[in-house]
C-alpha cells in the first residue's frame, strides 16, 4: 500500500503531537540534573510547532513543506543529542530524547503535509 493508499494524519493532529513530545522533553528536563539539553530541545519543538501554519499553529509564519524538513533536522538533533557526550545529558535525557526522535519520526511519516488541501478548508 503506497503513501497516497493509506490515511494520512491532519496537520493539526501532527502540530498537536508536537506539542505532547515538546512536553515530554520539558518534563524530562524537570526531573533531570542536567535539564539544559532537554530544555532547549523541548523549546524548539514547540516553536517549530507554533510558527507552522496549520490550525494548531500560534504564529502561522512558516509552510508545512519548511516545517517539515525542521522535523527532519529536529530528529537528527535529538539523536545527536542523546549520543554525544560533550554536553552532559542524565540518565533521563539519554532515554526520553532518542524516544521522542522516535515519536517524531513516527508522527512526520504518516502526517499529510499537503498544504494545498489545508487551504481548501480554510
Amino acid at each position: 500500500m503506497g503513501r497516497n493508499e493509506r490515511s494520512l494524519l491532519p496537520f493539526w493532529l501532527h502540530q498537536l503531537g508536537e506539542y505532547l513530545i515538546a512536553a515530554v522533553l520539558i518534563a524530562s528536563a524537570w526531573y533531570s540534573p542536567e535539564p539544559a539539553v532537554q530544555a532547549v530541545l523541548g523549546a524548539l519543538v514547540i516553536a517549530n510547532a507554533a510558527f507552522a501554519d496549520g490550525p494548531a499553529g500560534a504564529f502561522r509564519v512558516i509552510g508545512h513543506t519548511l516545517h517539515k524538513w525542521i522535523d527532519v533536522v529536529i530528529m537528527i538533533l535529538l539523536l545527536v543529542a542523546a549520543f554525544q557526550g560533550w554536553v552532559g545529558v542524565g540518565t533521563t535525557g539519554r532515554i526520553a530524547l532518542p524516544l521522542m526522535s522516535a515519536a517524531l519520526f513516527a508522527l512526520w511519516l504518516t502526517t499529510d503535509f499537503d498544504e494545498a488541501e489545508h487551504a481548501q478548508k480554510k
